[in-house]
């Protein structure tokens, strides 16, 4: 006899086949949120554009964010230099405030909201360890004067030039582009941060690396950028962040640059996501946006950034590619969101490869790249997430690449659903078992679908109380819909007891079921 799964009070999702162990009818389908109002813009001199390579937690009751500001150097053309984290706070997730912290000053102003220089941050709020080491940053660390705990850090790719009053790129043998070690920072209140030796990775990563505690494996997992074909998303886990590096299979054939950090790696650690065949050729997957989602059992949405590059022509000779404008800039193209979803935060699938976060209108403020934040806040039955998007494609010089951070709309769980046209269809489960008396469904009838839901036993029968004939259709929209039948309201004293679920669909968007 087949196992039960055992589902407990948890709620379960639509993101895979799982709960199909017999269908006709039913599609999974993604669903893009909804994009809302423009939340933040560059208002001081440091931040210039604002990078995607930000983050949203919430904490007490505040949230907070740490985003990376590229102050714009028209004198040197460099639209990224120089890098700096710096941090906002909002009591609503719409309105933001800037607090003078004095911790970094720019230009002679001291009251700055600059808490890490020259950086790429992702900041996470750590449920275990010491009060010391509560916030951690997984960040590119360039030291200063101010702020050096140790020789040996490989940083920002420029280097500021006191006399000349400019920043310029640093040569390969300076640690400059290439080789960007991975640092681990920590804190106790998210504004002032020490960096920990060694590097946590000593490979090149770039972009919006990021690590977590999973509470399901218990144990911290890191996503990094990686480069294996192209840019590609790898994993690694651990027991304690402190302990470093990280762990990695060391392969002695990997190129090595400056102060032994690795620049091209292969398989030293486990790629999760990757391009293939189905994708364009010259695509990349770019960022790994991956979180743990903490309302439903076993399931973790990744919200990659797929970039499509342009074949590079003649930089200098406009008349080469005729009318085709595309490829004039070295690594140039259009990025957008996708969605990829898994049960284990190991094996990821993207179910449609449409894109979750689509590009607006060409000339828009996001119509040439979109790049998702991380970072989720649950907001009453909705979900907040927050991106940042840019004119202009990958490669193209511009002096403001970005215009600010907007909001997008989520429903609860509603990221996939299970389909049904108007013709109806059906599904059971596989065999399970669970804790509660009532079943809920989070679900979408609008005005001319329903849903019928029956419970079986492990002969596939229905239970007397419990069958088609006796349900109560469910119809409208809900996001926690008591399922009842005729005499039957509580589903207790089947408690413990292996069931199939059988759900009649019409014309409907079914999220979540769950046992409460």
């Amino acid at each position: 006899m087949v196992e039960p799964i055992a589902l407990t009070n948890r709620k379960q999702l639509f993101i895979d086949s799982r709960w199909f162990a017999k269908s006709h009818g039913v599609a999974l389908r993604v669903n893009p949120p909804k994009k809302a109002d423009m939340v933040f813009v560059p208002e001081k001199p440091w931040e210039g554009e604002i990078s995607p390579y930000s983050n949203i937690v919430e904490h007490d009751g505040i949230y907070k964010m740490w985003y990376l500001g590229h102050r714009v150097d028209a004198s040197n053309k460099k639209p990224g230099d120089p890098l700096c984290t710096c941090y906002a706070e909002s009591t609503n997730g719409i309105d933001w405030e800037r607090p003078n912290l004095g911790l970094f000053s720019f230009e002679g102003v001291v009251d700055t909201n600059i808490v890490m220089p020259g950086t790429s941050p992702f900041v996470m709020i750590d449920p275990n360890g010491p009060d010391e080491h509560r916030y951690k940053s997984l960040s590119s660390v360039k030291e200063t004067d101010r702020w050096s705990q140790t020789e040996g850090c490989i940083g920002s790719a420029y280097a500021y030039l006191e006399s000349e009053e400019r920043w310029v790129e640093k040569t390969f043998e300076e640690g400059g582009r290439g080789y960007k070690e991975l640092y681990l920072c920590t804190s106790a209140d998210g504004l002032r941060w020490n960096v920990h030796h060694p590097g946590a990775l000593p490979f090149y990563h770039d972009s919006h690396n990021q690590v977590g505690y999973d509470t399901r494996l218990r144990k911290y997992v890191a996503y990094v950028r990686w480069h294996q074909k192209g840019r590609a998303v790898s994993r690694t886990e651990f027991d304690d962040p402190i302990v470093l590096p990280w762990p990695f299979r060391d392969n002695p054939k990997a190129e090595r640059g400056p102060r032994n950090s690795r620049a091209r790696v292969g398989d030293e650690m486990q790629v999760v996501l990757d391009r293939d065949e189905a994708d364009p050729v010259d695509t990349d997957l770019y960022t790994p946006g991956v979180h743990q989602y903490p309302w439903a059992a076993d399931a973790y949405f990744a919200f990659t950034t797929p970039y499509r590059h342009y074949p590079v022509g003649d930089t200098t000779d406009t008349t080469m590619r005729g009318k085709d404008e595309r490829g004039r800039y070295h690594n140039d193209g259009p990025v957008d969101v996708q969605l990829a979803v898994s049960r284990d935060g190991i094996d990821f699938s993207r179910p449609d490869r449409k894109p979750y976060l689509g590009l607006g209108i060409e000339g828009s403020h996001d119509g040439g790249q979109v790049y998702m934040m991380h970072g989720m806040l649950r907001k009453g039955d909705e979900i907040w997430q927050y991106y940042v998007g840019s004119p202009v494609t990958h490669g193209v010089e511009s002096a403001q690449k970005s215009s600010g951070i907007r909001r997008v709309i989520q429903r609860l769980d509603g990221f996939m659903s299970a389909d049904a046209d108007y013709t109806g269809a059906y599904f059971t489960t596989p065999l399970l078992t669970f804790t509660g008396s009532e079943l809920t469904i989070n679900v979408d009838c609008s005005a001319m679908g329903e849903v019928w839901v029956e419970i079986r036993d492990d002969w596939n029968h229905p239970i007397p109380g419990y069958s088609l004939d006796e349900a109560i259709s469910i119809d409208r929209n809900h996001i926690a819909a008591k399922v009842r039948w005729q005499d039957r309201d509580s589903v207790e004293p089947l408690t413990g007891r292996p069931v199939k679920l059988h759900f009649k669909l019409r014309a409907c968007n079914l999220y979540a079921f769950q046992f409460i």
